[in-house]
């Protein structure tokens, strides 16, 4: 048998090498490696595509994500547009809430409800954490910080509340259903007032939905 000569041999590595090289820089190239890639994450990550199977048939997360986005995007998008404007709203008044402040309500909630750890057992079942919790308290807040000094409470109010109403009431003490009245008046007013405020802000806010 013929000896292939040591310079063919080399000619020839020397051939595949360079369409090697050129194999790697042309595009069909990284379409392979994409590809690869692609098979790799189906095989090692395959929650990342397959929210569920169902009798072999798979349930992709993209048919999921759609089907929350027809459901629950126009509700979710204008819950996020309405926290938004009361922010903005709130920086414009230097009513911004600090996250002292948040801390704070938070362990007076924590004391009323019995501890973290009994708070956190409640916010878990309702579906919750403490990072939705405090976006919730920081919205109140400044909501408070806008305009719970518009909220007042005549005497004659009070009067009236207590005489309809003091069975509705926790304290047993005269003095402090006074206090507890007074509060229950001032978040109805509150509330009346930010809704009739936020229809306004609402209304002149520059929305553009995509």
């Amino acid at each position: 048998m013929a000896k292939t000569p040591p310079y063919s041999f080399v000619n020839n590595l020397l051939v595949k090498l360079d369409s090697l090289k050129k194999f790697r820089s042309s595009k069909k190239f990284y379409v392979v490696l994409l590809i690869l890639g692609l098979l790799l994450l189906a095989t090692f990550k395959k929650d990342w595509f397959v929210a569920a199977m169902v009798n072999g048939s798979p349930i992709t997360n993209i048919e999921l994500q759609l089907k929350l986005n027809e459901q629950f995007r126009s509700q979710i998008l204008n819950q996020l547009i309405n926290e938004k404007i009361i922010l903005d709203e709130a920086r414009k008044n230097n009513a911004l809430v600090t996250d002292e402040e948040i801390g704070k309500k938070i362990q007076e909630i924590e004391v009323s409800l019995g501890g973290a750890k009994t708070m956190d057992e409640i916010l878990a079942a309702q579906g919750q954490d403490r990072n939705s919790i405090k976006n919730q308290i920081r919205l109140q807040l400044s909501i408070e910080k806008l305009y719970l000094k518009e909220a007042t409470v005549s005497a004659e109010e009070m009067e009236k509340f207590l005489e309809t109403s003091r069975d509705q009431l926790q304290a047993t003490e005269s003095a402090k259903q006074e206090i507890e009245a007074e509060n229950l008046l001032k978040q109805q007013k509150l509330s009346q007032i930010f809704n009739e405020k936020f229809q306004t802000l609402r209304s002149q806010a520059k929305i553009t939905i995509f």
